[in-house]
């Protein structure tokens, strides 16, 4: 896997994620569409990370939602769901693939939004990142 096809497949997946919150229950959102930096991988290479925001509409209720993520996810082959507190004390969920995709949406209730917290599974590239570039 290269880069082009690890960020692709993260943000595809953040769509994914996305579509399980119905339209009505959306306000609006904000997905990163380059980062600043690459991370090394433990077991060598690197992965990319996202972020996607949904501030949810007035109304909808985002601890429904995180549990209909989690229904959802669950039910996926080659996906675990887990239950977490954030370090804010929020509900969170950390979804994780067997190819090593890694998603951690939290629900924050004083913004009412989910926020999705990504990194793709490990790919090489050639040479090290250098700074001052956006992939």
């Amino acid at each position: 896997m290269d880069l082009a096809t690890a960020k692709q497949s993260t943000r595809a997946q953040q769509d994914e994620l996305l579509s399980v919150v119905p339209t009505v229950a959306v306000s609006t959102t904000k997905q990163t569409e380059t980062s600043r930096a690459l991370f090394e991988c433990e077991a060598g290479g690197y992965y990319w990370p996202g972020t996607l925001d949904i501030v949810l509409s007035e109304d909808a209720d985002g601890a429904a939602l995180l549990e209909q993520i989690k229904a959802d996810w669950s039910a996926k082959s080659g996906w675990t769901v887990r239950d977490k507190t954030s370090v804010n004390g929020d509900p969170e969920l950390v979804i994780v693939s067997e190819e090593g995709y890694r998603h951690s949406i939290e629900f924050s209730p004083e913004r009412n939004a989910l926020n999705v917290l990504s990194s793709s599974a490990c790919f090489q590239m050639e040479g090290k990142p250098k700074s001052g570039i956006d992939y």
